[in-house]
């Protein structure tokens, strides 16, 4: 009766080491199909609600981005003065909770954990920043060699300083150089064309002017986007083969306008 006892003794122990062995490969097979899918556990059923959010951040956060490879270092302008700057938009939870997930994993939730490393290390401002410091410092060096172009002035529209004689600069062209801040000096004699009155109706006379110009401000010219300074400017005019007979044409005339001046379009 003993030895009977002792023998089923046995065979449950060795019933139950057996039963052990066969569950541990089991779990381990489990895994191993799930890695085979390319899924990790915690992402293989996202709400859908959770999707919506995390496909929401991924669009809203690529917008952010282009948004600040644009204004980050300059005021935006808007209606009314400058626009607030735009928040970086912060990930759902959801996304914290998924990220890492495997490269087979679905194409949505790959891009949006890349997106999050990015979001986490700040290295889209970092690339932002560098690619801008290249791209101003090859602009400069570009206007460093054209720097002779962006002091030609196109003039148009100078009245007379002084009296409403009826002379005035119709169109001319004259070139510059810095003196100090905004003020630049006239390189050489400039060329006009003005409109005088004569005895029989208005005259049509060529005219040198020398004088000084300053800046007023940056602007894109609409539709082309090309950068154009506007200036201020006052000159001495004289007219070639003036004629006593002309009235209101003295031969100390200073006339006032704007001109502008046109810098390279650089593409990026």
């Amino acid at each position: 009766m003993a030895v009977t006892r002792a023998f089923v003794t046995l065979a449950l122990s060795i019933c139950s080491h057996v039963s052990v062995a066969y569950a541990l490969p089991a779990d381990s097979l489990s895994e191993s199909a799930i890695e085979r899918e390319g899924q990790d556990p915690a992402t293989r059923a996202l709400p859908r609600d959770q999707v919506t959010a995390i496909e929401r951040w991924v669009r809203d956060y690529t917008e952010w981005k282009a948004w600040f490879a644009k204004w980050h270092n300059r005021a935006e302008p808007g209606w009314f003065g400058t626009r607030e700057r735009r928040p970086r938009p912060n990930p759902p939870a959801a996304l914290l909770e998924t990220c890492p997930v495997a490269a087979s994993a679905d194409t949505t939730l790959v891009e949006a954990c890349r997106l999050l490393e990015e979001w986490r290390t700040d290295d889209v401002a970092t690339e932002i920043i560098k690619q801008q410091v290249a791209t101003t410092r090859a602009q400069k060096e570009t206007e460093d060699r054209s720097v002779w172009w962006r002091h030609v002035h196109l003039d148009a529209l100078w009245p007379m300083t002084q009296g409403t004689s009826g002379v005035y600069g119709v169109l001319g062209l004259h070139a510059t150089m810095d003196l100090t801040g905004r003020v630049e000096i006239f390189l050489a004699p400039g060329a006009f064309l003005m409109r005088v009155p004569g005895p029989a109706g208005p005259e049509w006379k060529p005219a040198t002017d020398w004088g000084l110009s300053y800046r007023v401000t940056d602007f894109s010219m609409p539709g082309t986007r090309r950068p154009v300074t506007l200036h201020l400017n006052i000159a001495r005019v004289w007219l070639f083969g003036q004629r006593e007979d002309l009235p209101g044409a003295q031969s100390d005339m200073y006339l006032a306008g704007f001109s502008l001046t046109f810098r390279k379009l650089v593409t990026h």
